[in-house]
């Protein structure tokens, strides 16, 4: 048993981010369920919250990936929505009048969804990885050619009424778990395994890292990064078609705030702006601790502009902690080497 718990404390509580970040999960979650038990500390509150968390955790980890590199993917949220306007259309268009659709139709509508998003993950990764425009100059252009494109075919409008079936997955359970926190956890898993135990994941933390020695590698730091916005969209297009089953619609201009929440979710995780750190494990209980906040808010009935404006802050307030915290652990190795 203690030999179990040895190798639990060198592994995951061994990153002392993690260990920060789990206090402060389990910190709100006691201070909310005190200040309001009546709201917050409910099961009909947690099973909400299981509903609503998996779709921004699947964002966030789309970004980190990026951030992994040193980059960022903000056209995130417009690969999602696309890729929900272009499953749902197909499933609209082929049910008509009626209410249901046949099941082999609506693989095909996700299919079809997911090549949208690895499609537009390509466009990252030829502007990034081929012509070395900056991550941020070149997917803040695809964010508005894909918006603009989307607001565009569907003139604004949302596309809604989807089948019954397609609605089960992201509302329905699996032995009673939300089938949306089922589906986050094995994208959780998937990635995890991904960037911790293949060539390609090792290869996007030297990246981040290095991206000098990286570009005499096998693989070579341009492949590494092709891949890793190719991922992220195919990820954005997963979370986009939960979104769209969630709530029975699809819009162009659905979840505006959410690159916002994306950032500070992805950063209070843990993973470093500048590349070559961060863990999956610390970009799920970040957005726990986030949805946590956004329902105690709600339960205590603030403002949600005061959500925003706390998003902002904890943004603010990690990336000033982190630069100390840096600073600290270089002014240590400094004078811990000129002792020796």
């Amino acid at each position: 048993m203690n030999e179990r718990f040895s190798k639990f404390n060198t592994g995951l509580l061994a990153d002392r981010k993690i260990t920060q970040l789990m206090i402060f999960t389990a910190l709100t979650f006691f201070i909310l369920s005190y200040v309001s038990k009546d709201i917050f500390f409910t099961s009909a509150n947690f099973i909400s919250m299981s509903y609503q968390i998996p779709e921004i955790a699947i964002l966030s980890i789309a970004l980190m990936l990026s951030m992994l590199t040193g980059g960022i993917d903000l056209s995130i949220v417009s690969i999602s929505n696309a890729a929900a306007l272009v499953a749902s259309w197909v499933m609209t268009t082929k049910m008509g009048d009626s209410e249901n659709l046949s099941n082999k139709w609506i693989i095909i509508a996700c299919v079809l969804g997911t090549v949208v998003g690895v499609l537009a993950g390509a466009v990252n990764s030829i502007l990034i990885a081929r012509l070395n425009v900056t991550p941020i100059l070149a997917t803040l252009a695809t964010m508005t050619l894909f918006n603009g494109i989307a607001i565009g075919m569907t003139n604004g409008e949302s596309v809604s009424g989807l089948p019954e079936q397609f609605m089960r997955v992201g509302n329905g359970t699996f032995f009673g778990i939300p089938t949306p926190f089922v589906l986050m956890i094995f994208i959780a898993i998937a990635v995890g395994f991904l960037i911790n135990r293949t060539t390609l994941g090792l290869k996007v933390f030297l990246v981040g890292t290095n991206r000098k020695a990286a570009q005499y590698s096998v693989m070579g730091d341009r492949k590494v990064i092709a891949w890793v916005y190719l991922i992220s969209g195919l990820l954005s297009s997963l979370a986009g078609l939960i979104i769209a089953s969630r709530t029975s619609a699809a819009s162009p201009d659905f979840g505006s705030s959410y690159i916002l929440l994306a950032i500070v979710i992805v950063v209070l995780g843990g993973v470093n702006p500048n590349g070559g750190f961060g863990t999956v494990t610390g970009v799920i209980l970040a957005t726990a601790v986030l949805q946590m906040v956004a329902s105690g808010f709600n339960a205590l009935r603030y403002s949600q502009f005061f959500y925003l404006a706390a998003q902002g802050g904890v943004l603010i307030f990690v990336m000033i902690l982190n630069v100390v915290l840096e600073r600290r652990r270089v002014n240590r190795s400094i004078a811990k080497s000129l002792r020796s």
